[in-house]
């Protein structure tokens, strides 16, 4: 048997009661047949009012399932539309090429082989000559003492041993580079305490002579942070990204290959410039310069310039925060460049993060944000046929010791794939030796080693 509501049931007992009084008062059936009249009056009138009751919450009721509905289709559709776009993308990757052979396991992963003593080995360049593979740790600065040797030694795959030791003020980076059959080694130097020259050091190019490097020009920079050598149809350059000269409002340089030696080509204005990197998409070319600190602000935009057949021209200005890297690769048919952010002045905050900007057709647009802390450098490299970014985490606001992340290049994107920590560590290099990938991270701090990690699976 059903049960009754529990209004039929209120009215009921009310219905009972008034009943009950009309029949101790009086025997009269007038009185119960108003009484009864008056409590059917007053159902119908609770039973209206429960019908409006129930037909506003069918209304709002109805209309909340059309909003969620409607909403649900929207998320379906955003779902469905990144589906497609991740999937046109990811197809675009190259695939890895790992075969699982003894080189390339199924699990991969950066080990740390070698430490050694360093003095504050802000940069590294390896090359290979007649089947030896050389390193080259860059050293900026010891117990103060600007004027101090970089060395280049021999690697193995196991152990360095040294093999030249090149004297050097200041040295921040150095690249190696070949034009014709003669091979050459660029070191920018950021400053000079030997002959006072400040931060008017020269930076050097040194040529190969058959069993070493001997010097070869010296070349006018300011504070010099960072060299990178590039070739446009046939002619050669090397640009310096230069810090400061008197103030951070200086020039970084561009010089050209001219008739066996370089000579200046164009001045850059530039900001406290840490990086240069030359870009290629497609036909054009692209010089982008990461930029520091303006001597009021480490909040300043850094620039890309566009080869217009005769010079480097203004192309666009990106946001940065204390840019301390520009870096540039490809992935099927994107390119990339990726910045390194240090220091966001407006929060006081190392905890910045860093970009990666993706060529659309007509300029460079925010691709993904990567969480950094003091970034400092960005290096990319392949392992077993898989590409990935390795950055350099230097500081978080109180401590140096902190992971350091590498990005596999995946899909529509970069993803975190290990952390390995360096303390102090300013500089990622790569260098592949046979069949193996190798990873040098240098600290900016003389009573730290450098690290040589191994990529095994």
């Amino acid at each position: 048997m059903s049960r009754l509501p529990l209004w039929a049931c209120i009215v009921a007992t009310v219905t009972f009661l008034k009943l009950s009084s009309c029949q101790e008062k009086s025997s009269d059936l007038h009185c119960l047949v108003t009484q009864l009249f008056n409590t059917v009056s007053n159902l119908q009138g609770a039973l209206q009012s429960f019908r409006a009751v129930v037909t506003n919450l069918t209304t709002t009721v109805q209309v909340q399932e059309d909003t969620i509905q409607s909403q649900e289709d929207q998320i379906k559709a955003q779902e469905e539309n990144i589906t497609k776009i991740s999937r046109w993308i990811l197809s675009q990757f190259p695939q890895s090429t790992n075969k699982g052979t003894g080189q390339c396991g199924v699990i991969q992963y950066a080990r740390r082989i070698i430490s050694f003593p360093a003095n504050e080995a802000y940069g590294a360049e390896s090359f290979e000559i007649d089947g030896f593979l050389y390193l080259m740790v860059v050293s900026y600065r010891a117990s103060g003492v600007y004027g101090i040797d970089s060395v280049i030694y021999r690697f193995d795959g196991a152990t360095l041993t040294t093999y030249q030791t090149v004297p050097t003020d200041g040295a921040l980076d150095a690249t190696y580079f070949v034009i014709g059959v003669e091979r050459y080694l660029a070191v920018a130097q950021h400053y000079g305490d030997r002959t006072s020259l400040g931060y008017r050091v020269k930076s050097q190019v040194y040529k190969w002579n058959g069993t070493k490097f001997d010097h070869f020009q010296a070349l006018s920079t300011t504070g010099a942070y960072d060299v990178d050598f590039f070739t446009i149809d046939n002619q050669q350059f090397l640009a310096f990204a230069n810090e400061r000269d008197t103030s951070y409002s200086t020039h970084s340089h561009v010089y050209k290959w001219t008739s066996g030696q370089f000579v200046l080509f164009q001045s850059i204005p530039s900001l406290g410039a840490h990086s240069v990197a030359h870009i290629q998409v497609a036909e054009s070319h692209f010089l982008a310069v990461a930029q520091f600190y303006s001597g009021s602000t480490y909040n300043t935009d850094s620039k890309i310039y566009l080869w217009s057949g005769a010079q480097f021209e203004i192309f666009q200005s990106i946001p940065t925060f204390g840019g301390q890297d520009v870096e540039t690769f490809s992935s099927g048919q994107f390119t990339f460049i990726g910045i390194a952010n240090h220091y966001n002045a407006a929060t006081s905050s190392y905890n910045i993060d860093s970009k990666v900007y993706i060529w659309n057709g007509n300029e460079f647009e925010e691709f993904q944000s990567i969480p950094t802390e003091g970034a400092t450098d960005l290096e990319v490299f392949t392992a077993c046929g898989q590409q990935y970014v390795a950055v350099a985490n230097r500081y978080d606001g109180s401590s140096a010791e902190i992971p350091s992340v590498i990005y596999e290049v995946a899909g529509a994107g970069l993803r975190p794939y290990q952390q390995v920590t360096v303390s102090d560590i300013v500089r990622w290099h790569s260098f592949v030796l046979g069949n193996d990938t190798f990873l040098f991270a240098g600290p900016d701090n003389d009573a730290k080693d450098s690290v040589i990690f191994k990529w095994v699976g």
